[in-house]
């Protein structure tokens, strides 16, 4: 090899040795393109996480809202079951309890002894259902109440302003707050006031004067 072969296969080399040094200058700022796409991932992954978690944290308040109405409704329903359960028991113990109030009714004579004890028989019986949450309704002189009195006969009164019961044919009673059976009453009705023709009154009562009254059947 001749001196001039040996120079440039020199050249080559030292071409070839400073190649790596150009390509890798840019190596010195790599790190830090990679530290800022690590930083990027990071964020992008938290608030994936963040998004993830309020969503099942969503999830979960619908699910225990759900939770409590189906609780609260299916303890209605229990209730509901219990009361009608009740109020076959109360309706089929009703006319005993009006059989012993007529026997009280009878004017005292000889059987007193047998007065007493009706008397004990019917305060045990009336406990007993009052536990059970059966509330009596005599509504003796009180206002008239459609919702839990039903009206057998009406007497126009001059002594009444409203609609009041004067008698009580048969008490009424509830359950619970909801009405097993009417009280059955007479209903004073204040007087009509009549005007000019006031003697007519009655034939126009007969003619369908009356039509529009409540009371009427």
């Amino acid at each position: 090899m001749n001196e001039h072969e040996e120079k440039g296969l020199q050249e080559l080399q030292q071409s070839e040795d400073a190649s790596p040094t150009a390509e890798g200058s840019p190596a010195a700022g790599a790190p830090e393109g990679v530290e800022e796409g690590v930083d990027q991932a990071l964020q992008e992954e938290l608030s994936r996480l963040q998004e993830e978690l309020n969503r099942f944290r969503e999830l979960y308040l619908r699910k225990l809202a759900d939770f409590e109405n189906f609780r609260k409704r299916k303890e209605k329903e229990v209730e509901d079951f219990r009361l009608a359960a009740h109020a076959d028991l109360m309706r089929d113990v009703l006319p005993v309890l009006d059989n012993l109030e007529r026997a009280l009714a009878v004017p005292e004579g000889d059987g007193s002894g047998i007065r007493a004890g009706v008397e004990l028989v019917l305060r045990q019986l009336k406990d007993v259902l009052r536990r059970y949450g059966l509330v009596e309704l005599n509504p003796q002189a009180e206002a008239f109440d459609p919702r839990y009195h039903e009206a057998i006969a009406r007497q126009e009164r001059e002594d009444v302003q409203t609609d009041q019961v004067l008698e009580v044919l048969q008490k009424g009673y509830t359950l619970r707050g909801k009405l097993l059976r009417p009280a059955l009453v007479v209903v004073g009705v204040p007087k009509k006031r009549g005007g000019p023709d006031e003697g007519d009154t009655s034939s126009a009562e007969e003619s369908g004067g009356s039509r529009g009254d409540p009371w009427v059947r």
